[in-house]
């Protein structure tokens, strides 16, 4: 019934007398056309001088109105038209633009994730093999990120992702920095040694997710849409590495010696 309703009023609105000015000077320059004649000639008692006058300029004036009503009716199409090719321009524009986000991010992203393979192999190696050596440098490198962080950070919607990575590459730097320290001549490597294995054992375990989740980004990533102001976030499901890596001593008991982005050994040792 309210469809029934809507549609009649809709119909009765069609029906109403329009409000432009200009239809409505064309509507009263073609009544005057068709009662000015008819009314002469009553006026004049059947002389045609005047009535054919009166009908040659109404009739004139009715051309006029014609003309100028199609004019303006011409240019209204045309207006619609420009503004449909601009719509239709500016949408072309985004979709292009949204298609070279999505090719930059899946081009960053493969990056990203050959990077971490490199990590994930130098972690596991790390964690096997750098207690037997003093001066142990494994390859771990950080410019695929560095040189894609702001880029990424711009263009995908994935904040979690982008903050998960952010907060793996400074245990990367940290794990950087522990293994120089611990190549030191000062420094007691047994000390620290399992204060690096410690990180790297919690690294190991948030790499392999990592890598699922920007191996999925490289595929399919999530863009921001330029086409509108909504955007989705998603969150990578794994947890930030927080605990305190704790070096075991069995004449003193627990004690902690270092926690993941805490402050760092003193250099004496």
């Amino acid at each position: 019934m309210s469809t029934a309703a809507s549609q009649l009023s809709e119909k009765a609105k069609g029906w109403r007398f329009p409000r432009e000015r200009a239809v409505q000077v064309l509507i009263a320059g073609l009544v005057l056309a068709i009662i000015g004649p008819i009314l002469t000639d009553f006026y004049y008692n059947g002389d045609l001088l005047w009535p054919v006058v009166v009908a040659t300029f109404t009739g004139a004036v009715l051309a006029f109105l014609v003309a100028l009503a199609w004019d303006r009716h011409q240019d209204l199409k045309q207006e619609v038209r420009v503004a449909a090719a601009e719509a239709r321009a500016q949408e072309n524009e985004l979709r292009k633009e949204q298609e070279r986000r999505t090719l930059e991010a899946k081009r960053r992203f493969s990056a990203i994730a050959l990077e971490l393979e490199r990590l994930q192999a130098s972690i596991n190696r790390t964690m096997a093999e750098q207690h037997q050596y003093k001066h142990f440098f494994p390859d771990l490198p950080t410019g695929s990120f560095r040189a894609a962080s702001v880029p990424l950070g711009m263009i995908v919607s994935n904040y979690g992702l982008m903050a998960d990575l952010a907060t793996f590459y400074g245990h990367v730097e940290e794990l950087q920095w522990r293994l120089r320290f611990k190549a030191d001549p000062q420094v007691d490597e047994d000390g620290v040694s399992p204060l690096i294995a410690g990180l790297a054992g919690q690294m190991g375990a948030a790499v392999e997710d990592l890598i699922k989740e920007v191996r999925r980004q490289a595929a399919n990533p999530d863009i921001e849409s330029v086409m509108s102001d909504s955007g989705v976030s998603t969150v990578v499901s794994r947890r930030q590495m927080t605990g305190a890596i704790r070096v075991i001593d069995p004449g003193a008991g627990s004690t902690p010696i270092a926690g993941l982005g805490g402050s760092k050994p003193p250099s004496g040792g």
